[in-house]
């Protein structure tokens, strides 16, 4: 299960940065239409909104299972391991909760902007607002890995 995970998330990642990469271009090619030619390209700050959106929420979830995030830890020198796991453990829970509620919220907005388009893209506002689900349903797959770990007495920071 850890290999098909860790290969998921590799991929997430390479996404993240082919999201940035085109989000790099798409934002060079608005300054330059505007700076340049006095015109943009209508579909510009669009693609560069869908990319910017994806590749946070999907960063966020990349940064989640390298323990990129900050946390205070100045404390951890004093407490002992047990007290370290227990609010490791109350810190993945309520991260869990959130998770939970933004799935349920995320797939509510989904439907509710399913009817509605990008104009300039053509797609379905839905494939924007479809990232806030995806992100919560991949951060609790990473948060039960880590509970699972700390549980079993595992090395739980992945």
């Amino acid at each position: 299960m850890k290999k098909i995970i860790d290969r998921t998330f590799h991929y997430i990642e390479s996404l993240c940065k082919i999201l940035l990469i085109v989000q790099i271009i798409s934002v060079t090619i608005v300054v330059i239409g505007r700076q340049v030619f006095g015109r943009t390209p209508v579909w510009g700050e669009e693609l560069t909104l869908f990319s910017m959106v994806w590749a946070s929420l999907l960063g966020a979830t990349v940064l989640l299972k390298n323990d990129g995030h900050i946390a205070v830890t100045a404390l951890d020198r004093y407490l002992p391991d047990k007290a370290i796991k227990a609010l490791d453990l109350l810190s993945y829970l309520f991260l869990g909760f959130y998770a939970v509620i933004m799935v349920i919220y995320g797939i509510k907005l989904v439907e509710l902007t399913g009817l509605n388009m990008m104009p300039a893209l053509k797609i379905k506002s839905s494939w924007l607002y479809g990232a806030m689900p995806v992100m919560a349903v991949a951060m609790l797959v990473i948060l039960s890995e880590k509970i699972y770990l700390l549980l079993k007495g595992k090395d739980y920071k992945l």
